[in-house]
């Protein structure tokens, strides 16, 4: 089930988010600050923010805010299952102007993922914008460019 979350949520996305920091030892700070439980209420606060529950357990979650996709996480066991795809499908359904997002030049698998759903890439960065401080990606979805392709 997809759902909007409530403040109650902030902690179980902050804990996903975490566990994906744990399982990528490529990535610099093992504690951000967008990781902490308070970053996740204040997203859940002042943007939009999706979670995935099964079974009663949140098991997945998506921000966004303003055409810009802020995160999109699973846990590892609702990975390759089809509900990265339908968090993301519920943010473009509220996105009429497009999405944009930056992903990390590592993370291989999110590129992968959004380029299969349609994100171009249109700029790269050196990292100096980022909080990891490692190079990044911009890739971008309009609505219109799906529909003509």
């Amino acid at each position: 089930m997809i759902e909007p979350a409530s403040s109650n949520d902030a902690a179980p996305c902050a804990a996903i988010l975490r566990q994906w920091i744990s399982e990528n030892p490529w990535f610099p700070n093992r504690a951000p600050n967008s990781a902490s439980e308070q970053a996740m209420r204040e997203r859940i606060e002042t943007g939009t923010v999706f979670v995935a529950q099964k079974d009663g357990e949140t098991i997945g979650f998506i921000a966004f805010e303003k055409g810009y996709l802020d995160c999109l996480y699973l846990m590892q066991a609702a990975r390759n299952t089809g509900l990265g795809t339908r968090l993301l499908a519920r943010a473009k359904s509220l996105s009429p102007e497009g999405l944009g997002l930056w992903v990390l030049e590592r993370n291989e698998a999110a590129r992968r993922f959004y380029a299969r759903e349609g994100f171009i890439e249109v700029a790269r960065g050196d990292g100096s914008d980022n909080e990891e401080g490692l190079p990044d990606i911009r890739m971008e979805w309009s609505r219109k460019e799906a529909q003509n392709a």
